[in-house]
């Protein structure tokens, strides 16, 4: 019973929030972690909204960065990270006797 509800949630959430497109860069585990760490940072920052102003605003601002990321599945962070570790040139070293 409990496996067909992980089943089922699995199933949801591949067909709605972790779509794959042409700018999709980050991968399905990391996507998920994202939206749990954002989900749990809004959160925080709601709760904490009155008590501590400025590291709620942070927190929340952190949180929905994540909640975005992981949603759309695009960080520019990966793929600038991605692009300089394809346009390094390959150099052949030759070594003499």
């Amino acid at each position: 019973m409990l496996t067909d509800q992980i089943e089922e949630l699995k199933e949801t959430l591949e067909e709605t929030f972790l779509k794959e497109t042409i700018y999709t860069n980050l991968g399905k585990t990391e996507r998920i972690l994202s939206m749990a760490t954002g989900t749990f940072l809004l959160f925080k920052g709601l709760r904490n909204a009155f008590s501590h102003p400025i590291i709620s605003s942070a927190e929340l601002f952190v949180g929905f960065g994540l909640m975005q990321r992981g949603m759309s599945g695009y960080c520019p962070v990966a793929e600038k990270l991605d692009r300089e570790g394809q346009d390094s040139e390959e150099i052949l070293l030759i070594e003499s006797n």
